[in-house]
């Protein structure tokens, strides 16, 4: 009889005591946080969700882990999230997006009802939105009632309610599913707030190349050339797009062939495969650059990151 793969479904609750209550599961590239706050007096706010040096599991936090954006979703309330321009009232069934540069302080909005929201973490990296483009749709609250608001909002409550199941080798796949149902919604609400109703042209393509980006990941010739002449424009224009996102074209590349890196490193159906093969499968042909760079985003080598996350690190 084959035995049962480990599941992901046990969420790491916050110290007992604490103000509040959290609990978390990791699933990929991104993290999803279940807050439940106590009926406390209006506006008495929480610590922050997040803090740069430790993360919630208690382990040290991942170097994205400060910069990831927060999708909240209300599911029981009234809850205030604070930031420095004023606080915000979120109604149940309510999604906002909130800038990772901002405080995260939560509190209950009526004394008689405890709040409850799930809190998806997402890597500036993972999202092929501008990053212009979603701070301009920070603290403004949306409703799930339809569309792929209410796509989303399903699938966060399913993975926060006590029947869901995620093996551990399944939960990458799940984070990226959880990315893609964010980007469309956060697409789709764009669109709303939007002028013209539509995306300008340059947001639009730089979706488009950033979606080329990650289908070519594998391919180790990909570079602002290639990927210009993909796309019928000039590197000069290429590199225009990303500096208006704050970003370079070689920084993105990098970031997001580590980010597929470290996930096969913790995936156990990969345990037997060795750092070479994953490296490569992922456009990294030289062995000193990857460790360099991945030592540079992690702050630990991939073989100490493979074993702290209790994966064997196979022969090369």
């Amino acid at each position: 009889m084959r035995s049962r793969q480990p599941t992901a479904t046990a969420f790491s609750a916050s110290t007992p005591g604490r103000p509040g209550h959290r609990a978390e599961l990791e699933l990929g590239p991104v993290r999803l946080s279940v807050l439940r706050l106590p009926a406390l007096s209006p506006l008495t706010t929480l610590p922050p969700l997040t803090t740069p040096s430790q993360s919630h599991t208690g382990r040290p936090a991942r170097s994205g882990d400060p910069r990831a954006w927060r999708l909240v979703l209300v599911s029981d309330g009234p809850l205030t999230l604070g930031r420095r321009s004023g606080a915000i009232r979120l109604e149940p069934g309510q999604l906002v997006l909130w800038d990772p540069w901002e405080p995260f302080d939560a509190a209950a909005a009526d004394r008689a009802r405890p709040p409850r929201a799930m809190v998806l973490h997402l890597p500036g990296s993972a999202l092929s939105l501008p990053h212009h483009a979603l701070r301009g749709l920070v603290a403004r609250p949306v409703s799930s009632d339809t569309g792929p608001a209410a796509l989303l909002a399903r699938f966060l409550e399913g993975l926060a309610g006590p029947a869901a199941a995620v093996d551990i080798p399944q939960a990458t796949w799940v984070g990226r599913a959880a990315v893609d149902l964010a980007v469309a919604f956060l697409s789709s609400v764009t669109d709303v707030l939007d002028d013209a109703t539509r995306l300008p042209r340059q947001v639009a393509l730089l979706g488009e190349i950033k979606t080329y980006i990650d289908r070519n990941l594998s391919d180790p010739d990909l570079s602002p050339t290639t990927i210009a002449a993909a796309h019928h424009i000039s590197v000069r224009y290429l590199h225009h797009l990303f500096r208006q996102d704050e970003q370079t074209v070689g920084g993105f590349v990098r970031e997001r062939r580590l980010e597929r890196c470290r996930a096969d490193l913790t995936n156990p159906c990969l345990a037997g495969q060795s750092m070479a093969v994953i490296r490569a499968r992922w456009g990294f042909q030289d062995a000193a650059v990857f460790n360099r760079a991945f030592k540079k985003e992690y702050g630990i080598t991939p073989g100490e990151y493979r074993r702290r996350e209790g994966v064997p690190v196979a022969v090369r």
